[in-house]
């Protein structure tokens, strides 16, 4: 079963192609970017690129580790 998840008013969800993810650092997550590695975000905000509204901020964890290497997201087997 898939789990709830906010939408925008198209319909979009974090993981639809026209979700777009603005993913904020903090120094750690800086840090590693600049040597080349993955940061783990602290928070992501979704806004659709179609529609242009933010629908959904989240700072949780599992959500964070998927999107590391955005905009090649893997997704858990959770959902």
């Amino acid at each position: 079963m898939m789990a709830d998840r906010p939408t925008c008013s198209c319909g979009h969800d974090r993981y639809h192609h026209w979700a777009r993810a603005s993913l904020s650092y903090g120094g750690g997550g800086w840090l590693a970017l600049l040597n080349g590695a993955s940061g783990t975000p602290r928070q992501i905000v979704f806004r659709c690129g179609k529609c242009g509204e933010t629908f959904e901020t989240t700072r949780d964890s599992a959500v964070l580790k998927e999107f590391r290497r955005y905009p090649y997201v893997q997704r858990s087997d959770s959902e």
